[in-house]
């Protein structure tokens, strides 16, 4: 398991100050193996009471056993070209693994009573498939509308109620013109799915249900980097059919 699977394995335990420590992690994972639990807590502006308590809430004995780990799930990828196709399963694989802790019951529950499920990706191919996914939801009876820019998303805020749900796809999850949208959601009582990348972020924690997907930069042409969101299909693929199965057994 991955530190970022932790993260999303644990996420409902954690406090502010806890992905404070867990995103400098994240930025430094070299440097942190190197650091003591001082040191950490120097970094990041907080104690060792609060580092030792973080390392257990993702379920280490103590900050050794958190060291240890993020030695040995710490690896570094060479950009071979062979190594291409076998970085797309192996994201795929983690996905999957981490889809098996969503609560799927309430959640697919809460999206099978919703009046309206809107639909918003922050980028072309994060609505493209979204937009699948919306048409999919036809077939099952929901009323599903995928909207296509910032624009129309504004103009529908007054329109997104408590009975309905919002699904909201991102790659970062740190869309800065999307914070304000997900405040006033909050605010409303909205329920919010989010789908983003593996770790913490502000659409995940800001979400009633947050799912995630693994992405493996590589390099095709020198410094130019390809993602590629073949696992954010898979994620919104198999909402779809936990989303079936629950609507087939309550017939």
């Amino acid at each position: 398991m991955t530190l970022e699977e932790l993260i999303t394995k644990h996420q409902k335990a954690l406090g502010d100050l806890d992905k404070t420590i867990l995103r400098y992690v994240l930025d430094n994972k070299q440097e942190v193996q190197q650091l003591g639990i001082t040191e950490l807590a120097t970094a990041t502006y907080t104690s060792k009471s609060t580092v030792l308590r973080l390392v257990r809430k993702l379920g280490f004995a103590g900050f050794s056993e958190f060291k240890y780990f993020l030695k040995t799930s710490t690896k570094e990828v060479k950009p071979a070209t062979e190594m291409f196709a076998d970085l797309q399963v192996s994201d795929i694989i983690k996905t999957i693994k981490g889809l098996e802790h969503v609560e799927w019951d309430d959640l697919t529950l809460r999206l099978k009573e919703a009046q309206t499920i809107y639909c918003y990706g922050t980028g072309f191919s994060q609505r493209r498939i979204l937009d699948e996914f919306a048409k999919n939801l036809l077939q099952l009876g929901k009323r599903a509308i995928t909207i296509p820019n910032k624009t129309e998303l504004d103009m529908a805020m007054e329109m997104i109620t408590p009975q309905d749900v919002v699904l909201l796809a991102s790659l970062s999850g740190e869309t800065e013109n999307i914070k304000e949208n997900i405040f006033m959601w909050t605010l409303k009582n909205v329920p919010l799915v989010s789908v983003t990348q593996a770790g913490e972020n502000t659409f995940a924690s800001h979400s009633d249900y947050a799912l995630h997907y693994h992405v493996t930069p590589f390099s095709v042409i020198k410094e130019k980097k390809v993602e590629s969101l073949v696992t954010l299909s898979v994620v919104v693929d198999y909402l779809f059919r936990k989303l079936t199965e629950k609507m087939s057994k309550d017939r």
